[in-house]
Order: C-alpha cells, then structure tokens, then sequence
C-alpha cells in the first residue's frame, strides 16, 4: 500500500520547520545545540525510513561526520570545538536534503489539488452536490461520481498517480466550498 503522500509532507515539513531554531542555537553557542542537531537529525532520518525514502541514508552520512570527530586527534583545536563546527556545517546540508524531498511532494500535492479543483468546477457547474447531505457523504458521493463517470475518471486516474486515494479524498474534503452551493 502506498504511504500517505500528505502525512509524510507534513512531517517532514514539520521537521524542516525545526531547523532554523537549530542554527539560532548554534549561533548562540547553546550548550544543548549539539544534542539537539543529532536529535533531529535522528528524528527527520526515522521519518524518512518509515517512509520508505532512501535520502534518509544521507542524514545517516552527515551524523557520520559528526561522530568522526570524535575519534579524530587535533591538539590545536578542541574536540567541543571541532564538534560544533562540523555540527553547524552540515546544518545547510541536512535542511537541503530535506528540501529536496518536500519540493517534488509540494508539487505532486498542488497538481492534484488543481486537478481535484477542476473536477469540483464540474461538479458545481452540474450541480452534482446535494448541500444537504452529510459532508462525508458528499465527499464519498463526488469521488464515485467523479470514478465512474466516462468523461472525469481519466482525471480521477491521473489524481491516484499523484497521491493514493486516501489523499486524494482529504485533498477533495479540503476543496470543497460549502458556501457556493445552492439550497
């Protein structure tokens, strides 16, 4: 079964979010700052591997970096100091590889909201929604109307190659304007 496209947007999101409280922690020297990078890193690294995304190998490759430092041996510098350097470092890192997943989820979730939004024209143009059904009745009622419909279920298709249909029906619920439907 394909994992909510939306849930994981929305976690990752959620951790990319974390990140700029990371570097105002590196900048204000926060002794818990390192900590809480591998946190995070820890916690956006799990959420990918949940998810099945293979980047959460990079995140794994940038806690490496931090953990090499600790076995390097430099006399000039202190291992403290080295730590937070390379810790900061890879912040940009990290939020990139981060970024790089949530830009193609972004774009495949807008594409099937505009998608959906189309459907939905038609569905008011035509009258299609008793506004006086429930509303999960509605949404149910619209997605097997928009399915089996000869001329909408091509959208309906390209819709499921974005996002799985659990998805697409909370996107539709989402889109849905109450307030345009006549009595």
């Amino acid at each position: 079964m394909k994992h909510s496209l939306i849930d994981t947007y929305e976690k990752l999101l959620k951790q990319s979010f974390l990140i700029p409280a990371l570097v105002t922690q590196a900048a204000n020297k926060n002794i818990s700052f390192l900590e809480n990078l591998n946190l995070w890193l820890l916690n956006t690294e799990e959420v990918m591997r949940r998810h099945h995304i293979s980047k959460c190998s990079e995140l794994a490759g940038l806690r490496s970096k931090i953990i090499a430092v600790s076995y390097a041996k430099e006399a000039k510098v202190s291992k403290r100091k080295r730590l937070l350097s390379v810790a900061t470092s890879i912040i940009y890192d990290a939020q990139a590889t981060v970024l790089s997943i949530l830009e193609p989820m972004e774009n495949q979730l807008e594409e099937a909201r505009a998608a959906i939004r189309q459907l939905l024209g038609v569905a008011y143009q035509a009258e299609m929604i008793n506004p006086n059904t429930d509303f999960n009745a509605i949404v149910q009622t619209l997605w097997a109307t928009f399915s089996s419909h000869e001329q909408l279920k091509g959208a309906v298709a390209s819709i499921l190659v974005l996002v799985n249909k659990s998805d697409a029906l909370r996107i539709l619920a989402e889109e849905i304007d109450m307030s345009i439907l006549k009595n």
